[in-house]
């Protein structure tokens, strides 16, 4: 077993504990549903030659074991030893002593016969399908509760990465592997699991009622079964690559479609719609053409093995039909004989589509697991020092920060588990040797060029990344030490790109605190200046906004973040570009707002309109990852360099 395969294994071990009963019940029903088919086979001879009496015009001696003058015959043709493993494993042997016992404990006689052996087909074949149903929920129900748990941990590993995970990871990609994948998985976990374990078991009942019934025509059987193995194997591997590949070209269409949808604004506004149709046909394009290989490779394993089969059964027929003549093998044995070979092929053929299904299952999983793995660069310290309330302030201490490849995943060339060797990334440095502190309950406002690292700063704050060198400080602790619950409920965050949910008016404001009474939404709707247009809204607070809260303007969206910010009280506030999407008018509501929410709090604020921060207690000017210049607004006018330059470009007529 490979390396990749072992540490699937190990994967899955840990949510299948979880269903350790159910695995129980599942393995006892399928080991019963095996059993019973096998009763069923025996029952052949018996209605044969019992019930229809054909075993009167067979040779004498017919049974279930051939075991009149044919089969001693038979017996005496081998060496001991292998008449001692036949008797050992001689399942024909075991039911029809068992059915011997049962027209014994009732009473059966000749007359009775004909109705009791009919009878007992029926009972046992109601009991295999009773245990049919039984392992077939068994495995339903393990299937969809790992699929589940590996979905929701999937899902709050997503959520617990940081901001450069999300970077370097597509959200189509990301969706892709949560929806498509874990759905391959579950079909696999529920479906084909319990193909391949009642099937195998069923599989090996089958075998062993073959060679208790005849065991030279058993042994000539199964020397041909490699040949209709290996064509199964094959096409296995086949398809297990190609599914990979269809996995990935599936996260692209994925990720092109959610680019497409969420930037139809711009599609639009360009002309690009036949731009965009055309990138997402040439991938459509890519993905088919990796499915058409795959549904080749599914398509002609079936009519392959079944052609293989053929050739083998005309052989058996040959065989038969000369042992038949020469008096070596009787019609009622080989009638038994072959029913079972014939319902042999179906746990083949069962497996045979289980191995396919199990394969596309495999590549998806490999990819789950890969993503499971990737390490969470921003370590919780959940017994870390708290901060109930800020007493002296916020420190940025020689702070260094550089975009490199941790936590990247390399994907693509094909092979399941296995990502293309990555190219190295030039290390870009963001911030270099930051220095800066913010005083309880004052102001203070990053100003400088695009790029200069502004956002990457106060994204330190709430720990979005962690910073390459240097430390953030919180009343002089260090944020890495603290609980991240307890650090991120100091902090409120109103960014220019307002993020809303497809929810109600008041959900979005309490946003996960639905036990919050109305009032307390109201208020700091009120405090945001949006409680005047919640009301004229068709239901109100419990109006639903749409995706992104696009049946909004922009500065009803602002003030709805704002209040939700008013609303969680957080004693530290970060403002990135708040007003920078707003016309004059919604401007002028929005900074009234946020009036309300700075009062009283300690404020990071980033504002490209330096008008915005004129007020602001303390200015730092970022270029180039730096902190260059620092001071009020006037003392940054007088100072004549970056900051004069930036005003005089802004308010120069």
């Amino acid at each position: 077993m490979k390396t990749s395969d072992l540490r699937l294994v190990h994967f899955f071990r840990g949510y299948l504990r979880r269903y350790v009963p159910w695995i129980a019940i599942a393995l006892v029903a399928v080991l019963t549903f095996a059993s019973l088919t096998a009763a069923m086979i025996s029952l052949i001879e018996p209605i044969f030659s019992e019930v229809l009496l054909a075993g009167d015009e067979q040779p004498a001696g017919l049974s279930m074991l051939g075991s009149g003058d044919e089969g001693e015959d038979e017996a005496s043709s081998w060496p001991p030893w292998v008449q001692k493993i036949k008797e050992k494993v001689n399942l024909a042997a075991l039911f029809d002593r068992g059915y011997e016992a049962l027209k014994a404990s009732f009473n059966v006689d000749a007359d009775q016969v004909v109705y009791f052996t009919p009878l007992l087909f029926v009972a046992v074949y109601l009991f295999r399908s009773v245990a049919a149903f039984i392992s077939g929920y068994s495995f339903q129900r393990i299937g969809f509760g790992v699929t589940t748990d590996i979905r929701n941990d999937l899902y709050r590993r997503l959520l617990e990465q940081s901001s450069r995970f999300h970077a370097q990871h597509p959200s189509g990609s990301l969706v892709s592997r949560v929806v498509n994948d874990v759905t391959l998985m579950q079909v696999a976990v529920s479906n084909r699991l319990l193909d391949i374990a009642q099937q195998s078991v069923t599989l090996l009942a089958m075998l062993a009622m073959l060679l208790s019934i005849h065991l030279e025509l058993a042994l000539a059987c199964l020397v041909g079964m490699p040949v209709v193995l290996y064509p199964i194997v094959r096409f296995g591997k086949g398809i297990r690559g190609t599914s990979h590949r269809s996995q990935e070209r599936m996260a692209d269409l994925a990720q092109l479609l959610s680019e497409g949808i969420r930037g139809h604004r711009v599609v639009k506004a360009f002309g690009m719609e036949d731009f965009e149709y055309r990138r997402f046909y040439a991938a459509t394009r890519r993905h088919l053409k990796v499915n058409l290989r795959a549904q080749v490779l599914a398509n002609l394993s079936s009519p392959v093995i079944e052609t293989l089969a053929s050739v083998l059964s005309a052989a058996l027929l040959i065989y038969a039909g000369l042992s038949i003549r020469e008096g070596g093998l009787s019609v009622a044995v080989f009638v038994q004989f072959l029913t079972t070979l014939l319902l042999l092929y179906d746990p083949i053929r069962k497996l045979n589509k289980a191995n396919l299904n199990l394969q596309e299952a495999l590549a998806a999983a490999h990819r789950v697991a890969d993503l499971l793995e990737i390490p969470n660069e921003i370590e919780d310290q959940p017994d870390g020092p708290v901060v109930e309330q800020l007493e002296q302030g916020v420190s940025f201490d020689d702070i260094t920060f550089s975009y490199g490849d941790r936590g990247e995943v390399a994907e693509g060339n094909g092979k399941p588990g296995e990502g293309k060797p990555a190219e190295k990334p030039v290390e870009k440095t963001v911030l270099n040797g930051v220095k800066l502190e913010i005083p309880r309950d004052r102001m203070v406002a990053l100003v400088g060029p695009s790029g200069a690292g502004k956002s990457t700063l106060v994204n330190l704050l709430p720990r979005f990344f962690d910073p390459t060198e240097g430390a953030v400080r919180i009343d002089g602790i260090d944020i890495r030490t603290m609980p991240l619950a307890a650090l991120r409920k100091l902090i409120g965050i109103v960014t220019q790109d307002t993020v809303l949910f497809d929810d109600t008016v008041r959900n979005n404001i309490a946003y996960g605190r639905e036990e919050l009474p109305l009032e307390d939404v109201r208020r700091a709707a009120a405090a945001a200046y949006a409680d005047e247009f919640i009301a004229e809204m068709p239901e109100g607070y419990d109006t639903f906004i749409g995706e992104g809260g696009l049946r909004l303007s922009g500065g009803q969206r602002q003030r709805l973040a704002i209040a939700r910010a008013l609303l969680k009280d957080a004693p530290i506030l970060i403002l990135d570009e708040a007003t920078s999407h707003l016309d004059t008018e919604s401007e002028a509501l929005v900074q009234k707002a946020l009036r309300n929410l700075t009062r009283d709090r300690t404020t990071l604020v980033i504002a490209h309109r330096l008008s915005t921060v004129v007020n602001a207690d303390h200015i730092a000017v970022l270029e180039a990852g730096r902190v260059v210049e620092q001071g009020t607004h006037r003392e940054l006018l007088a100072l004549g360099g970056t900051y004069k330059r930036l005003h005089d470009l802004q308010f120069s007529s």
